[in-house]
């Protein structure tokens, strides 16, 4: 049975919503997008289409999930998280192409509240970004990632990894 416990909410028709996971009010899922078991999506998130979420997923609200971003199993984003996929920004410029290259977050990444996530940057497996983060490039495996341009700054303690 699918556990969606959602008011004033626009899921496209083909969205794929695993069994059990829990959806705020006033979040939009556009076409092609697959969410897994588990989830907790909170109120007023906006997820663009063709993204992949993972199981046991937690997003909270306000998140802005551009188009193509893919979040594997175990992950957590703080609220209003922020990603983006046009490094060019190419809207209404027809001598440039547009690529898409939205970010990645693999198992068990936390993302801090009020981060952003710029175009083709990959978040490491059990890796941390503090709040308020501005992801740049790609974060390694069980880095802790904080400031504006992130920065490495430790490791994730052992008794921190799933």
């Amino acid at each position: 049975m699918l556990s969606v416990y959602q008011q004033h909410c626009l899921i496209f028709d083909d969205a794929q919503i695993g069994k059990g996971t829990r959806i705020g009010n006033f979040v939009m899922i556009r076409d092609h997008t697959m969410i897994g078991e588990n989830c907790s999506i909170g109120s007023y998130v906006d997820i663009e289409g063709d993204v992949r979420i993972g199981d046991f997923v937690s997003i909270q609200s306000a998140c802005y999930l551009t188009r193509g971003v893919v979040i594997e199993d175990e992950v957590f984003l703080g609220p209003r998280i922020v990603t983006m996929n046009d490094k060019a920004i190419c809207y209404r410029r027809p001598t440039q192409q547009f690529n898409r290259q939205a970010p990645r977050i693999l198992r068990a990444a936390r993302v801090g509240g009020g981060s952003v996530l710029l175009p083709g940057v990959t978040i490491g497996e059990n890796a941390f970004i503090g709040a308020g983060t501005v992801v740049t490039r790609d974060v390694p495996d069980r880095s802790i990632l904080t400031g504006n341009p992130g920065r490495i700054v430790g490791t994730v303690p052992p008794d921190q990894i799933i």
